[in-house]
């Protein structure tokens, strides 16, 4: 039998806030852990490993300032439970996750065989297939937002224009075959090019926890803090 991959954990790290002059947003990485079981019938199952498919889900929502009535009002969903994933499999974000890239973390983790440390990564996938391992991979994401005009990104074009806006994006993150899944949100906000909110939530949130006013203002505290 072939050697298979399987996901056994699946953890958020290196959650940092990123801000300057032109935008605001998040680092992340999404991290996981992986094993292979080596192949059963050694060279008659080939080289190959049979890995689980990535999924990387998003909801973004928008929102626009009425000055009329002093509230903010939802402009649109522009992603609805998208796996962005599946739509583009080989854009940046997803690059650690790439067929030829996944294998060097293994190489780099301190109980790989010292002789295949240096070696290209189609060597050490050969020698995981043939002995199996253990090992982790992270796949990090940059969701950002200008503080003037629009933004693009793997979801597409904004939904509202310009210095006053707020955008939601709601992760669900995970693999085929792994029943763990991560959940995040993250919430930004500018009014007139400064930012009013950049909150990162690492659990899921309903639409009703996205708007109760007790939350806003718990998030809007953190600008600052």
């Amino acid at each position: 039998m072939k050697a298979k991959m399987t996901v056994t954990k699946l953890e958020l790290r290196k959650i940092k806030l990123m801000q300057d002059t032109g935008r605001v947003g998040h680092n992340f990485e999404l991290v996981a852990k992986v094993r292979v079981q080596p192949r059963t019938m050694g060279a008659l199952s080939g080289e190959g490993i049979d890995c689980p498919e990535l999924q990387w889900i998003e909801t973004i929502d928008w929102y626009r300032f009425d000055t009329f009535t002093n509230n903010w009002i939802q402009a649109g969903t522009q992603t609805r439970n998208k796996d962005l994933y599946k739509a583009n499999p080989t854009s940046h974000t997803f690059n650690t996750w790439q067929e030829e890239n996944r294998y060097a973390f293994a190489r780099h983790t301190p109980w790989f065989p010292a002789a295949l440390k240096n070696t290209y990564d189609t060597e050490a996938k050969h020698w995981i297939a043939q002995n199996g391992f253990e090992w982790e991979i992270p796949i990090k994401d940059i969701p950002a937002m200008s503080l003037q005009g629009g933004s693009g990104g793997g979801a597409g074009t904004s939904l509202v224009i310009g210095p006053t806006r707020r955008r939601i994006i709601r992760f669900e993150l995970g693999f085929t075959g792994c029943q763990q899944r991560i959940h995040c949100a993250q919430i930004l906000e500018t009014m007139n090019g400064r930012v009013t909110m950049h909150a990162f939530i690492q659990r899921k949130l309903s639409d009703a926890e996205l708007n109760a006013p007790q939350n806003v203002i718990t998030w809007r505290n953190l600008v600052g803090a």
